[in-house]
Formats: C-alpha cells, sequence, structure tokens
C-alpha cells in the first residue's frame, strides 16, 4: 500500500518535475494529478504520453490516479454530454499513460441536493432518485464499457458539496446495483461521513468490501461547542483536516480497508485551513506512514476463536 496526494501540474500550477521532485522528498510514492496541464487528455493522446511517466519515473515516483469530476446527471443535456466526452477523454488518457484509475463523482442536477431526502414520503416530488438512477444508468453504462475495454477502473467519489447523488450508502448500493461491473467502484474518504455521521466509519468500510478501488484519506473534525450554539444548520461546526489533526482513527480505518481487500494507494487530500498547502500533505504523509502494513504482509484472517493466552 503506496502513499499518494492530489494536485495538479503543468498550467498555472508548478511544474510536473517540480511535483515529481516535491513528492518524493517528502516521502510520496506516487501522485494523482487532475486531468488538465501536463497531463490534459487531449494533449495525451495525440503526443506522447511516455514523457510523463519518464518524468515522474526520474523521481522515482508514479501516477495513481486521473482525476475528471465530470457531471455527467446535469440537467442541462449539452452540458452533460459535454461532462460525458471530457470523462471519456479522461479514460483514454488514463489507458495511454498505464493508469489505472479514473476518480470522478456520479454527479447530480445542478443546485440539486440530496439532503433529507430519504425521510421524505414515497411520491414526495422533491425527491428525484429514483429518476436520477436510471439517468445515472443510462450515463455511465456506455462509459463503464469503455472502461473495460481499455482497461481503467472508475471510483465513485463519496462527496456531497458538489453534488453528487453517490453520496451515501444506500446510494452507493444503488447506482453500483444499476452499472454492475468490476470496473465501477467507489473511492473511500471516511472525512465526509464523520460530519454527516455515516459512523463508525470502518463499519461502512466493511459493508462495501470489494467495492473500494481508490481510497482518498482526509480527516474532518466535529465541534461540539459551534454544534451546541448552532445546531446542523449552522456554520463552521465540522472542517476538514489533513489525516493526524481530525478525530478518525487511521490505525482502525487503514486496517479496515486491508481487511476488505483494499491494497492500493492512499491518496491525501488537504483542503485543511489550519495547515494548508505543502505542509499539510507532508504531515498527513508523515501520519500516515506509521499505520502501513508491511510491503510483504499478507492479511490473515482468523479461522477460529482470537488466541488471548
Amino acid at each position: 500500500m503506496d502513499l499518494s496526494f492530489f494536485t495538479s501540474a503543468g498550467g498555472d500550477a508548478w511544474s510536473l518535475e517540480e511535483c515529481a521532485g516535491w513528492a518524493k522528498e517528502n516521502g510520496f510514492d506516487a501522485v494523482r494529478l487532475s486531468a488538465g496541464g501536463a497531463v490534459d487528455p487531449d494533449r495525451i493522446l495525440e503526443g506522447e504520453p511516455g514523457e510523463v511517466n519518464d518524468t515522474l519515473e526520474s523521481h522515482g515516483v508514479y501516477l495513481a490516479a486521473l482525476s475528471a469530476h465530470n457531471n455527467l446527471l446535469d440537467d442541462d443535456v449539452e452540458q452533460a454530454d459535454a461532462a460525458e466526452d471530457r470523462l471519456r477523454k479522461a479514460i483514454l488518457a488514463a489507458s495511454a499513460l498505464g493508469v489505472p484509475v479514473v476518480v470522478t463523482h456520479a454527479g447530480s442536477p445542478v443546485g440539486w441536493h440530496f439532503y433529507g431526502q430519504f425521510s421524505s414520503p414515497p411520491g414526495n416530488p422533491g425527491d428525484r432518485s429514483v429518476e436520477l438512477v436510471e439517468r445515472f444508468k443510462a450515463r455511465y453504462t456506455p462509459i463503464v464499457k469503455l472502461a473495460e475495454d481499455h482497461g481503467v477502473t472508475i471510483a465513485l467519489d463519496g462527496a456531497v458539496r458538489m453534488g453528487n447523488i453517490a453520496c451515501n450508502p444506500e446510494m452507493w448500493e444503488r447506482v453500483l446495483d444499476a452499472v454492475p461491473s468490476d470496473h465501477l467502484g467507489l473511492s473511500c474518504d471516511p472525512s465526509h461521513w464523520l460530519w454527516m455521521m455515516i459512523l463508525p466509519a470502518e463499519d461502512a468500510i466493511r459493508m462495501f468490501a470489494g467495492k473500494w478501488v481508490y481510497a482518498d484519506v482526509k480527516d474532518a473534525e466535529v465541534s461540539p461547542r459551534m454544534l451546541l450554539r448552532q445546531g446542523i444548520i449552522g456554520n463552521w461546526w465540522w472542517q476538514y483536516r489533513v489525516p493526524g489533526r481530525g478525530q478518525l482513527n487511521w490505525g482502525t480505518v487503514i486496517g479496515a480497508l486491508v481487511e476488505s481487500g483494499y491494497d492500493y494507494v492512499l491518496c491525501v487530500e488537504n483542503e485543511d485551513r489550519g495547515m494548508p498547502g505543502l505542509a499539510g500533505f507532508a504531515l498527513g504523509c508523515r501520519h500516515l506512514r506509521q499505520f502501513l502494513p508491511p510491503a510483504d504482509a499478507e492479511y490473515q484472517r482468523p479461522g477460529g476463536p482470537w488466541n488471548v493466552s
């Protein structure tokens, strides 16, 4: 199990060379890049993808995943078609680069939020979940087939804030059942679950054993003081943190992933206002490294009662 982090390279961001050098110097094994800049899909598909891998390999790191968050469920069909085209290009670019995973999200109508829909009575016009799962099936069935044909797996990000129907266990089940494939799975990010009260995170991970195809490692902190003052409809009662500055137990979270059969990268994301930028990434890497199983370790599931003598 390796450590990576999520960033962009090229364009207005740092160069791929700078990114790779910093990653290696700060203990990372890999990087995850947005599909743009140095790994712009059009550029990759029209040019020579080997340049990207050569640059990364020269610093001893590799490209673990491409990120292509495109909203294929937009009510505006023209916008949804354009988003689908971008996701297709990202999948083809990942294949050309030899990258096994593209991270995206299921999407949702713009401005439509999922809060409270499961407690509404049947037939409530505000609950569009059945319609949108069918829309997901229509959009993603050919997309997943494209990924299968090119040796790429799609990982669905579970973040809710951007507008995303696949944001909780019930909806994960529904979208995965709608498009069953070994090339469509979930990206594990328990930072969202902490403030959404999908707890314990370890149990949520075990519920979807075999479905985790990527893992974003971001932490969160819930403030009881702010909850007392404002309740859950207030502001700032929760904040994202880098691993080591939040409330998740990364030893048991990583243990649950290992038990669930996950053995790919852990990708640090940094949305921590108190530890922004590269310092936060480096802290997250140092904190997580202590919990990684040895490279040659094989998880042994107990065949009988634990021996506690």
